[in-house]
């Protein structure tokens, strides 16, 4: 049967009990701003009761706390890391798409337009003046703007490209490091719980971690019970073991040779990346998801094809955009607009160049010289980050044809009639060159248009699943106001029932000489 102080115990186990749950309340309240944090309740059940030989059979003897566990839902937790990575790879395809139409809106603004019709208005007036020197020299003059808004817009391409080069590195570091902190953590939870402790607190903050992580690719976690309070955390990261356990793999940034480019106009020393243990990582699944395959998608993404140097029957280098599906990434990227801008300035380049190519020289000599050329090389491929006006045509006009029979005098506008015809010709996918580079600024646009879309909708739902999750695990005020008072009122009463008990027991003892 139980002892004479039984009643005693009792109380004091309600009186424990109590006490952790307050303890537990103000942990809650004091972290209700704390990013990451669950809210955490004590779970309590009955004592196991005395076997006693009276009718009754058997008493009670108090309250065990049993665990202070946490308000947590994987369900939403799934939810949620599905969605922030959704939510990084449209969100990182807005940032960098709005860049680069922002480059790309100069064709509609003051700046390129203008330059661009006034060489064609230059050209006309010098319909009736072919000799005029003055207008000549302002034909080149235009054409020169031209070719420098070119160069300017390819470099400020390679320099994005170069920007977004640093993120993937950067980003690749970061990986690396939350894969450490989350093997650190699996060894300290494992430590704790195995010496029967619980490790709520540090598995928030690895939860917290996994979340950060899910934003660069699509992030899947399994924990498994091995017994004895120890678990096996395996995190995989794009569909490859990154955390198992105690150990990690990291990622490594391996800069490509200049001889190994994608595309033929690609920045120099542009990353891929590998794991650790010679494993090929494949960025570019259609399937793939995250801000790390978004920045691939935008640094390397050439619309299934690629860009190469080619050369013709004559030794003669010129570039050429090749169908590969698996090569590159089909998002319209960086690489994808060089392309276009290199295709425009080369067929650019071709037209005006076949025109004076027939001309002939003050003279009366035929003329062999370009008009548009590659600043480095004259004899090298057109690019847009190369292109120029021949300086000996602009140094001297005298190198620069007006016609093509100049036996028929000055006023012979047979060349002339032919540049201005440019304008309107059909020159690139069965348009004109305004038409071509409204193409490009169109496609930019829609593609901005759907990342800022999708962006909005998978933050939309990341916010919705993050109201859900809160509602399960996050702290509310008032809940936890009202369990401070029903543990205080519970405390109160352990304390009534320990008075009593004591006063019960000075009544025995002394009032009875025992």
């Amino acid at each position: 049967m139980p002892n004479t102080f039984f009643g005693m115990t009792i109380g004091a186990s309600g009186l424990f009990a109590s006490n952790a749950a307050i303890n537990t309340t103000a942990h809650n309240i004091s972290n209700i701003n704390t990013k990451g944090y669950t809210r955490q309740s004590t779970v309590q059940q009955a004592s196991y009761a005395i076997r006693v030989y009276k009718p009754y059979g058997a008493v009670g003897t108090g309250v065990s706390l049993i665990d202070i566990e946490q308000a947590r839902s994987e369900y939403y937790d799934e939810r949620y890391r599905n969605n922030n990575s959704q939510c990084g790879q449209y969100e990182t395809l807005q940032s960098y798409s709005e860049l680069v139409q922002t480059y790309l809106d100069e064709f509609n603004t003051e700046g390129f337009i203008t330059e661009y019709n006034n060489l064609f208005k230059t050209i006309d007036a010098l319909k009736s003046d072919p000799s005029s020197d003055v207008k000549r020299g302002q034909m080149l003059s235009y054409l020169s703007s031209i070719c420098e808004y070119f160069n300017t817009l390819s470099s400020n391409m390679q320099n994005t490209q170069n920007d977004i080069n640093e993120e993937i590195k950067s980003s690749v570091s970061t990986i690396n490091t939350m894969a450490e902190q989350i093997a650190s953590l699996n060894k300290q939870i494992n430590t704790i719980e195995a010496s029967g402790g619980t490790a709520n607190d540090l598995r928030d903050t690895r939860n917290l971690i996994v979340d950060q992580l899910s934003y660069y690719a699509d992030v899947k976690v399994d924990e498994r019970d091995i017994g004895n309070g120890v678990s096996d955390y395996t995190v995989t990261f794009n569909g490859q073991n990154l955390v198992t356990g105690y150990t990690y793999s990291t990622l490594e940034c391996v800069a490509r040779e200049t001889s190994n480019k994608r595309n033929a106009s690609d920045a120099e020393g542009l990353y891929d990346i590998k794991w650790d243990n010679g494993n090929p990582y494949n960025p570019y699944e259609e399937s793939g998801r995250g801000s790390l395959k978004a920045l691939f998608d935008m640094r390397d993404g050439c619309n299934d094809s690629y860009e190469k140097v080619q050369t013709d029957a004559d030794g003669k280098q010129y570039l050429e955009v090749v169908s590969d599906a698996y090569r590159n990434p089909s998002y319209k990227g960086i690489p994808y607009y060089q392309s276009q801008f290199n295709r425009f300035v080369t067929t650019l380049a071709k037209e005006f160049n076949d025109i004076i190519l027939k001309g002939e020289l003050a003279d009366g000599t035929a003329n062999t010289q370009k008009l548009l050329v590659s600043k480095y090389d004259s004899d090298s491929y057109v690019t847009a980050g190369n292109i120029s006006v021949n300086a000996d045509m602009i140094s001297d006009l005298s190198n620069l044809p007006f016609s093509y029979d100049v036996s028929r005098g000055g006023e012979n506008s047979d060349m002339a009639d032919d540049l201005y015809a440019l304008k309107d010709k059909t020159t690139i996918k069965s348009g004109t060159f305004w038409d071509f580079l409204s193409s490009s600024v169109s496609e930019i646009a829609v593609d901005t248009k759907r990342a800022i879309s999708f962006s909005t909708n998978y933050s939309n739902v990341r916010s919705a699943v993050e109201t859900q999750r809160t509602s399960i695990s996050g702290v509310d005020e008032d809940e936890e106001g009202v369990d401070l008072v029903k543990f205080q009122h519970a405390y109160d009463l352990s304390s009534k029932v320990i008075s009593v008990m004591n006063q019960i027991y000075s009544k025995l003892i002394e009032e009875t000489g025992l």
